[in-house]
């Protein structure tokens, strides 16, 4: 980026947010128990202070639920919210570059499914602060949720842009262990190749930014990483020390061995300071939202008296 078009931060609090709103947003990594999702916790809460700032996280944890606060939430896989389904057809699909070779193709095996679909599109264009516990167990479901939901954002953002050039609402979505929808592995299919697409062009085109979480860069598709700005913790694993040395000044290259928990040093590729998140207070609780059940159909045997008996009465 041009020096002319650097965001300027003394990186307060409410001045990180600036950045992440200027950029495409951060990528928050460190070893278990720095203090990485309480750290997301203090960035989410400043920036839900700006009316014109909508945050949405997504989060195989609970922890997000025992320790944020006040949220509006939505268990999903759950009896009540259970939107992605499996398609019981086995898609098997050829390789291009490999002669008479096919494989199955499991991230076809999920479907999104239409008809739970309206009370969360009504959900969504609320724009309200969202907190998505999900609740499957196989990344590749916990993928299809998350996609589904970030293309309808991105949707709804650019045909707002597109009619209002001074549009200025920005979302910020948060990703609980980022692999699961953008890891190493999965970066590959073409649901992945339509995620991308989306990701690259989000601030531009539909002012949406990222605070990815995870462990450890290794697990996160490169395509992701290189396109965040890295706020670093703690890190002792041999594999994400090689691949943050590349990435970080010589002088930082020991010193995120010894980085006490909850301070940070945040790769701006300009001054990359060093930051100390305060200790999160919890305020209030979320509250779960649910859509409202269909009515039980009566039992075909029962319809029947009672239709024959509203005949009778007539």
């Amino acid at each position: 980026m041009e020096e002319s078009k650097r965001v300027t931060c003394s990186f307060a609090l409410s001045d990180l947010i600036c950045d992440i709103k200027n950029h495409l947003g951060l990528i928050i990594v460190a070893e278990a128990g720095h203090g990485k999702s309480y750290t997301a916790f203090t960035i989410v809460k400043e920036a839900m202070k700006d009316k014109d700032t909508t945050v949405m996280v997504f989060s195989p944890s609970t922890i997000w639920k025992r320790n944020f606060g006040a949220i509006n939430m939505v268990s999903v896989g759950t009896s009540a919210f259970n939107p992605v389904v499996e398609d019981e057809s086995v898609k098997i699909e050829s390789i291009p570059t490999m002669r008479d070779s096919i494989f199955v193709n499991l991230d076809t095996k999920w479907l999104y499914d239409n008809r739970k679909g309206l009370w969360l599109e009504e959900l969504l264009q609320s724009k309200q602060h969202l907190l998505f516990e999900i609740k499957y167990l196989n990344g590749r479901r916990i993928k299809k949720f998350e996609s589904m939901i970030l293309q309808y954002i991105f949707s709804m953002q650019e045909l707002e842009i597109t009619k209002n050039p001074q549009y200025k609402h920005h979302y910020i979505m948060v990703f609980e262990e980022v692999q699961n929808s953008f890891g190493t592995y999965s970066m590959n299919d073409d649901e992945s190749s339509v995620l991308l697409s989306i990701l690259t062009k989000s601030r531009t085109d539909a002012n949406i930014h990222y605070i990815a979480i995870g462990q450890r860069l290794n697990d996160i598709s490169t395509k992701v990483v290189e396109r965040l700005r890295p706020l670093i913790g703690k890190t002792l694993g041999e594999n994400s020390l090689r691949k943050l040395r590349t990435m970080l000044p010589k002088d930082l290259r020991v010193r995120i061995q010894t980085l006490p928990e909850r301070t940070w040093i945040y790769l701006d590729g300009k001054e990359n300071p060093e930051l100390t998140i305060p200790t999160y207070e919890k305020e209030g609780e979320p509250t779960m939202l649910k859509p409202i059940p269909e009515p039980k159909k009566k039992p075909i045997l029962e319809r029947i008296v009672e239709r024959v008996a509203s005949i009778i009465k007539r």
